[in-house]
């Protein structure tokens, strides 16, 4: 299993990764990062809840991998064995997780 970092920061999809299904899998799973419940028609349950941004830094790390495990269902090959949750000098949550994809390079 190959072991790959996410985070929750903006970053230009690449629409040219063609038949490559690692890189398009962590694509997808950072996607679903980015992606706030709601956001989704018909689906308002894919996407982070943004009510964890909410909580104390204390208690959003300790809501992060449960949380993160319930959005990651929507891409089956990527587990998440560890995430982190800083806030940043401009005052943001920085999200860092760390995935396994379930897939044979």
């Amino acid at each position: 299993m190959a072991r790959y970092i996410i985070d929750n920061q903006p970053q230009e999809i690449n629409f040219e990764i063609g038949g490559e299904i690692i890189p398009r899998t962590v694509q997808n799973a950072k996607n679903l990062l980015m992606i706030q419940m709601g956001e989704v028609p018909y689906d308002r349950f894919r996407g982070f809840d943004p009510a964890v941004y909410h909580l104390p830094i204390d208690k959003l790390r300790m809501a992060l991998l449960p949380e993160l495990d319930r959005v990651m269902l929507w891409e089956p090959d990527a587990e998440v064995v560890e995430a982190t949750a800083e806030v940043n000098k401009d005052g943001e949550i920085v999200i860092t997780a760390t995935l396994d994809i379930g897939i044979e390079e």
